[in-house]
């Protein structure tokens, strides 16, 4: 290939080496990632294991867990009666799986703030229902807020 006189010695200049490539492409100062507390993920994880304390008959456990607003909404006792309810009403759980997770911003009843809510689908021997585990953040991550549980509508 032949270069023209005038541009010979700029056009080589101006081309970086394949080592200032790997500079650019190299981030020099990458920053230290510890535990986040608040990722989606951290927050599916406390949602799952509150679920699982649901499952082996732990509301006590699954009260202690939750957020102190949570704990001032409803006794333990009443807590405890709503998990045992739940548990009777639809048999045994026979498995779950995660389903999605939704943003909730300024929830009627709540303090004002983004909330999230992790949703499994529960298939109990009387029926398959979603799980809606509500989390608020905190200085320790995400921790539950509420629980909710509804049929699964089929489509028609």
């Amino acid at each position: 290939m032949r270069q023209h006189p005038a541009t010979a010695g700029k056009v080589a200049a101006m081309t970086p080496s394949a080592a200032t490539f790997g500079t650019l492409l190299t981030i020099a100062q990458t920053p230290a990632l510890g535990p986040q507390p608040n990722s989606l993920d951290h927050a599916v994880g406390r949602a799952t294991h509150w679920v699982r304390l649901s499952e082996t008959r732990r509301p006590d456990a699954m009260w202690l867990e939750a957020r102190a607003l949570m704990q001032r909404l409803v006794s333990r006792e009443e807590w405890a009666h709503y998990i045992r309810r739940i548990r009777v009403d639809r048999g045994a759980l026979q498995g779950r799986e995660w389903f999605e997770v939704t943003r909730v911003r300024d929830p009627v009843g709540l303090p004002v703030g983004d909330y999230l809510n992790v949703i499994f689908v529960a298939h109990f021997a009387q029926a398959s229902q979603f799980e809606t585990v509500s989390l608020a953040p905190g200085a320790a991550g995400w921790l539950p807020v509420g629980y909710v549980i509804r049929p699964v509508q089929r489509e028609v």
